[in-house]
């Protein structure tokens, strides 16, 4: 965080110049980008009206961590699936709680375009490419760099700004994108975090391996439910004894017992 706690907008980058960047980065490898990397911000672009912005020691502070941490996880070793959804885990709060950006700032691709292209660009191939020896370039998802809910940095900022980081650490990656790809569950942090939370409680209780089956059929419960109720009006007691009371329902459809939740009422 800034020593003054103000929020901050961060340097932007179009999505032309972002894609004219990974050509050049994807040809280079990770020591190369690492070498060439240069922090300045004097010609970056900001959000036209902002009036707190980071600069160039508030990038360097934050490539500084995130390289500290990814050297704990083996960076920049290739390693496990298992070893890169466990360093997720731990840099998201770690991002969250030093980067002080506004949410509003945080909504624009621009931002996370310069963060993947010009402040970790070694830690987004590392994380989500592969080194073709034949091609001499890397291969990544264009996902991982331009999509919105899925870029390699923003989604983890956005995943504990919505879930809290407690809760973000605990569910798997499967939840996360279920819950976040789904806007109006999504981009609504309570009810995302009532989703959360009853999906860990009821597993735990019930002691059944089949997480995903009974967070899939409650989802989709919940959404054919907004249809005709709206969540917007309820306090988070409301919310919670809600969300209950639909994976109640579907852990009885799926035949999943010993449940224990604190629900009310069932909503048919």
């Amino acid at each position: 965080m800034t020593t003054s706690g103000a929020l901050l907008c961060y340097p932007r980058m179009p999505l032309h110049d972002a894609a004219r960047s990974w050509e050049l980065l994807r040809t280079q490898s990770l020591s190369e980008i690492s070498i060439a990397l240069d922090l300045d911000v004097g010609t970056a672009q900001y959000y036209p009206l902002a009036r707190q912005r980071a600069g160039s020691s508030e990038l360097h502070n934050l490539r500084t961590k995130i390289l500290g941490i990814a050297g704990e996880f083996g960076f920049p070793s290739k390693v496990s699936n298992k070893v890169l959804v466990e360093f997720d885990r731990t840099v998201g709060p770690e991002i969250h709680a030093q980067m002080a950006i506004m949410p509003a700032d945080a909504s624009s691709i621009d931002v996370w375009n310069f963060f993947n292209a010009a402040v970790v660009p070694d830690i987004v191939l590392w994380r989500y490419g592969q080194f073709s020896a034949e091609s001499r370039r890397w291969m990544i998802s264009e996902d991982r760099l331009f999509d919105f809910t899925r870029t390699t940095i923003g989604r983890l900022w956005w995943r504990v700004h919505l879930l809290g980081p407690e809760l973000a650490g605990e569910l798997g990656e499967d939840e996360v994108v279920n819950l976040l790809e789904k806007p109006r569950i999504g981009g609504y942090p309570l009810l995302a975090r009532s989703m959360g939370r009853q999906l860990l409680a009821v597993t735990a209780a019930a002691k059944t391996g089949r997480r995903m089956d009974l967070f899939r059929d409650a989802t989709k419960r919940l959404l054919r439910q907004m249809a005709v109720q709206s969540v917007f009006v309820m306090t988070p007691e409301q919310i919670d004894v809600f969300v209950a009371s639909l994976f109640s329902d579907s852990a009885e459809a799926l035949g999943i017992s010993d449940m224990t939740s604190g629900g009310g009422p069932a909503h048919g």
